[in-house]
């Protein structure tokens, strides 16, 4: 087991929350590392700086296979058995590690959801008591800190094959900023994004805050792959290929667009209009759009006309494996790393 293998399970099996200085140092170097992507895949926007858009469509990436990993939500186990899983005898890391795989997560780090619903419903009522820093978000925290190491530790490792897109819950300040930033605050069965930002203020402090907010606001929406796209939600409408890189413009709505469409609320038509915009020519016909955000039953659930393949079934560790050699079979293709530790053609 590699050096970085051995680094990534102690940040999961710490009982300890990570400490100021290592959880800075962390950040920093993810900040830095998305600030500055390089442009052969991730084009500036108009102000010089990362855009939204990563793009992979060039055909010297066409022989590498892609696995899409849907919404964490603090399952740090997820991303390690991901990791150990074997394609043709090689572990995902080792090819990592080869620059020869990449891995493209939809988002949404934080917040435990319908698993830990009942501490939520805890840790709402010490909060309601004035205990903002209680044992039951402490447990929430842990798991959720810990992916969050997990994934700057990979993105700093392999910054051109380990990519996160922002998703919905990409907004730890549980900011109302729509237009531009895609946030609007979070509740689901308590008041969920303000427990989470006062538990960072009083547990850390404002800077640790501010550079979790700087790391989201930091994360790109969209990835153009040689055969299929990726965003954490369904596309509600249609888009350039420059207003996706220029995502952060003033009055721009395309981060809200791809993190926050609810099912059976987007434009018919819009990924085929964006297999046009981001694709070559030669691919748009026969190619897929993957998504997470809202949950399905089983494997996926099929969107606008069967081209979009929802994949976020979040009682279990799946994946959809994209191989270069084959099309895609959703029922073959998305793969439980948990309970299948290897994959091969038949």
């Amino acid at each position: 087991m590699s050096n970085l293998r051995f680094l990534l399970q102690s940040y999961l099996d710490s009982p300890q929350l990570p400490s100021h200085e290592a959880l800075l140092s962390l950040l920093e170097g993810g900040i830095s590392v998305l600030e500055g992507e390089n442009a052969d895949y991730r084009p500036k926007d108009d102000e010089k700086n990362a855009g939204g858009l990563l793009d992979f469509t060039d055909s010297k990436n066409a022989s590498l296979p892609v696995i899409v990993i849907p919404d964490l939500h603090g399952r740090g186990k997820f991303i390690l058995d991901i990791l150990d899983f074997e394609i043709k005898g090689q572990t995902v890391l080792s090819l990592l590690e080869k620059g020869e795989i990449f891995l493209c997560c939809v988002g949404d780090i934080f917040h435990s959801e319908n698993r830990g619903r009942q501490r939520w419903k805890n840790a709402f009522l010490e909060c309601m008591a004035g205990n903002l820093v209680n044992e039951p978000l402490r447990q929430e925290m842990r798991e959720n800190l810990s992916l969050l190491e997990i994934i700057l530790s990979l993105k700093s490792a392999f910054a051109s094959h380990f990519h996160i897109l922002k998703g919905n819950h990409e907004n730890v300040t549980n900011e109302n900023h729509r237009e531009k930033y895609g946030n609007v605050p979070f509740r689901k069965f308590c008041d969920e994004g303000n427990m989470v930002a006062d538990f960072l203020r009083h547990f850390y402090d404002d800077l640790i805050l501010h550079e979790i907010s700087c790391f989201e606001k930091a994360l790109p929406v969209c990835a153009a792959f040689p055969r299929f796209l990726v965003s954490h939600a369904e596309p509600a409408t249609f888009f350039s290929r420059k207003q996706i890189i220029n995502y952060h413009a003033d009055r721009s709505i395309v981060t809200f667009a791809l993190t926050w469409t609810a099912n059976d609320a987007a434009e018919d038509g819009t990924v085929e209009h964006l297999f046009r915009e981001l694709l070559p020519e030669s691919a748009q016909k026969e190619a897929l759009y993957f998504t997470g955000h809202r949950p399905v039953l089983g494997k996926y659930a099929l969107r606008q006309g069967g081209r979009l393949i929802q994949i976020h079934n979040p009682d279990v560790e799946q994946v959809a494996l994209f191989l270069p050699e084959s099309d895609f079979d959703p029922e073959r293709d998305i793969v439980d790393v948990e309970r299948n530790f290897r994959h091969e053609l038949h």
